[in-house]
Protein backbone atom coordinates (compact mmCIF):
# COMPACT_ATOMS: atom_id res chain seq x y z
CA UNK A 1 0.00 0.00 0.00
CA UNK A 2 1.19 3.64 -0.96
CA UNK A 3 1.26 6.15 2.11
CA UNK A 4 -0.29 9.04 1.29
CA UNK A 5 1.78 11.94 1.81
CA UNK A 6 0.18 14.68 4.73
CA UNK A 7 -1.48 17.38 3.57
CA UNK A 8 0.65 20.64 2.21
CA UNK A 9 -0.21 23.61 4.60
CA UNK A 10 -1.65 25.51 1.63
CA UNK A 11 -4.46 22.53 1.19
CA UNK A 12 -5.09 22.29 5.05
CA UNK A 13 -5.74 26.37 4.69
CA UNK A 14 -7.55 25.89 2.23
CA UNK A 15 -9.94 22.92 3.42
CA UNK A 16 -9.69 24.71 6.26
CA UNK A 17 -11.15 28.03 4.48
CA UNK A 18 -14.28 26.16 2.57
CA UNK A 19 -15.27 24.67 5.82
CA UNK A 20 -15.74 28.39 7.15
CA UNK A 21 -17.05 29.73 4.21
CA UNK A 22 -19.61 27.08 4.09
CA UNK A 23 -20.81 27.68 8.07
CA UNK A 24 -20.97 30.95 6.61
CA UNK A 25 -23.13 30.39 3.84
CA UNK A 26 -25.59 28.55 6.34
CA UNK A 27 -26.37 32.00 8.03
CA UNK A 28 -27.47 33.00 4.50
CA UNK A 29 -30.35 30.06 4.42
CA UNK A 30 -30.77 29.12 0.87
CA UNK A 31 -29.34 26.16 -1.28
CA UNK A 32 -28.36 28.78 -3.61
CA UNK A 33 -25.83 29.74 -0.96
CA UNK A 34 -24.93 26.40 0.33
CA UNK A 35 -24.15 24.29 -3.26
CA UNK A 36 -20.94 26.14 -3.92
CA UNK A 37 -19.30 24.62 -1.46
CA UNK A 38 -20.39 20.96 -2.51
CA UNK A 39 -18.41 19.09 -5.86
CA UNK A 40 -21.63 18.74 -7.87
CA UNK A 41 -19.63 16.71 -10.33
CA UNK A 42 -20.36 13.59 -8.33
CA UNK A 43 -22.83 12.30 -6.31
CA UNK A 44 -22.96 13.83 -2.29
CA UNK A 45 -23.13 11.61 0.64
CA UNK A 46 -24.81 13.98 3.38
CA UNK A 47 -25.98 12.32 6.84
CA UNK A 48 -27.56 15.30 8.72
CA UNK A 49 -28.08 14.61 12.45
CA UNK A 50 -31.97 15.24 12.20
CA UNK A 51 -33.31 13.13 9.89
CA UNK A 52 -33.20 9.43 9.43
CA UNK A 53 -32.05 8.83 5.78
CA UNK A 54 -28.88 9.65 4.31
CA UNK A 55 -28.95 11.56 1.01
CA UNK A 56 -27.43 10.65 -1.67
CA UNK A 57 -28.46 12.47 -4.67
CA UNK A 58 -28.52 16.09 -5.12
CA UNK A 59 -32.64 16.03 -5.46
CA UNK A 60 -32.74 14.84 -1.60
CA UNK A 61 -29.95 17.61 -0.80
CA UNK A 62 -31.13 20.27 -2.26
CA UNK A 63 -34.91 19.71 -1.26
CA UNK A 64 -33.59 19.36 2.87
CA UNK A 65 -31.70 22.60 1.87
CA UNK A 66 -34.95 24.22 0.35
CA UNK A 67 -37.27 22.65 2.91
CA UNK A 68 -34.50 24.42 5.98
CA UNK A 69 -35.29 27.88 3.89
CA UNK A 70 -38.92 27.59 5.04
CA UNK A 71 -38.55 26.60 8.68
CA UNK A 72 -35.41 28.38 9.87
CA UNK A 73 -35.60 32.28 10.81
CA UNK A 74 -32.23 32.18 11.53
CA UNK A 75 -28.76 29.50 11.04
CA UNK A 76 -25.02 30.09 12.75
CA UNK A 77 -22.80 26.96 12.59
CA UNK A 78 -19.54 27.59 14.22
CA UNK A 79 -16.62 24.93 13.38
CA UNK A 80 -13.61 24.20 15.94
CA UNK A 81 -11.12 21.49 16.58
CA UNK A 82 -10.79 20.75 12.71
CA UNK A 83 -8.22 17.86 12.00
CA UNK A 84 -7.32 17.30 8.37
CA UNK A 85 -6.49 13.80 7.01
CA UNK A 86 -5.58 13.51 3.22
CA UNK A 87 -7.11 10.00 1.88
CA UNK A 88 -5.25 10.19 -1.89
CA UNK A 89 -3.95 13.26 -3.59
CA UNK A 90 -7.63 14.46 -4.57
CA UNK A 91 -9.51 13.39 -1.32
CA UNK A 92 -9.27 14.88 2.04
CA UNK A 93 -11.49 14.31 5.10
CA UNK A 94 -11.74 16.38 8.01
CA UNK A 95 -12.76 16.12 12.12
CA UNK A 96 -14.47 18.50 13.23
CA UNK A 97 -16.76 20.13 16.05
CA UNK A 98 -19.68 21.90 15.16
CA UNK A 99 -22.25 24.27 17.17
CA UNK A 100 -25.09 25.60 15.81
CA UNK A 101 -28.11 27.45 16.93
CA UNK A 102 -31.16 27.82 15.17
CA UNK A 103 -34.42 29.72 15.65
CA UNK A 104 -37.73 28.74 13.91
CA UNK A 105 -39.82 31.08 11.39
CA UNK A 106 -43.15 29.45 12.82
CA UNK A 107 -41.99 30.37 16.91
CA UNK A 108 -43.72 26.65 17.86
CA UNK A 109 -40.25 26.36 19.53
CA UNK A 110 -37.80 28.60 21.26
CA UNK A 111 -34.36 28.99 19.67
CA UNK A 112 -32.37 25.97 19.98
CA UNK A 113 -28.59 25.10 20.01
CA UNK A 114 -26.27 22.24 20.32
CA UNK A 115 -23.09 20.52 19.11
CA UNK A 116 -22.33 17.35 16.37
CA UNK A 117 -19.25 15.64 15.58
CA UNK A 118 -18.90 15.85 11.80
CA UNK A 119 -16.94 14.56 9.23
CA UNK A 120 -16.56 16.23 6.28
CA UNK A 121 -14.98 14.57 3.26
CA UNK A 122 -13.78 16.81 -0.07
CA UNK A 123 -12.36 16.79 -3.56
CA UNK A 124 -9.34 19.00 -4.91
CA UNK A 125 -10.70 19.75 -8.48
CA UNK A 126 -8.98 22.53 -10.48
CA UNK A 127 -7.19 23.29 -7.24
CA UNK A 128 -10.29 24.29 -5.53
CA UNK A 129 -11.37 21.96 -2.02
CA UNK A 130 -15.01 21.10 -2.52
CA UNK A 131 -16.99 18.96 -0.24
CA UNK A 132 -18.01 15.75 -1.35
CA UNK A 133 -19.71 14.36 1.96
CA UNK A 134 -20.93 15.37 5.18
CA UNK A 135 -21.99 12.86 8.36
CA UNK A 136 -23.08 14.96 11.46
CA UNK A 137 -22.53 12.64 14.37
CA UNK A 138 -24.01 13.82 17.77
CA UNK A 139 -22.66 12.35 20.98
CA UNK A 140 -24.47 8.80 21.90
CA UNK A 141 -26.94 10.09 24.93
CA UNK A 142 -25.68 9.06 27.75
CA UNK A 143 -22.45 11.02 27.14
CA UNK A 144 -24.61 13.80 26.42
CA UNK A 145 -26.31 13.48 29.31
CA UNK A 146 -23.13 13.37 31.42
CA UNK A 147 -21.86 16.51 29.79
CA UNK A 148 -25.15 18.44 30.69
CA UNK A 149 -24.56 17.44 34.13
CA UNK A 150 -20.94 18.45 34.65
CA UNK A 151 -21.76 21.79 33.02
CA UNK A 152 -24.75 22.10 35.43
CA UNK A 153 -22.17 22.08 38.58
CA UNK A 154 -22.20 25.65 40.70
CA UNK A 155 -19.05 27.21 39.79
CA UNK A 156 -16.38 26.68 42.76
CA UNK A 157 -18.13 23.47 43.71
CA UNK A 158 -15.34 21.35 43.45
CA UNK A 159 -12.82 23.80 44.51
CA UNK A 160 -10.02 22.24 46.96
CA UNK A 161 -11.20 18.43 45.85
CA UNK A 162 -8.63 16.17 44.32
CA UNK A 163 -10.56 15.16 40.91
CA UNK A 164 -7.55 13.79 39.28
CA UNK A 165 -8.43 10.69 37.13
CA UNK A 166 -12.00 12.01 36.97
CA UNK A 167 -13.37 12.02 33.14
Amino acid sequence: MTAVPALSDGDDAAIRARLDAYAAAWSVMTAEALEPHWDVTAEPLYIAAKIDEPMQSWPAVRAYWTHNEGVHDRVSLSFSDIRTHPLTDELAQAALHMAWDIAFRSGASRAIGGSNRVVATLRKRDGDWRLTGWVEAPLAPILYMRRLYEAAVTPGFTDGLNLQGAQ
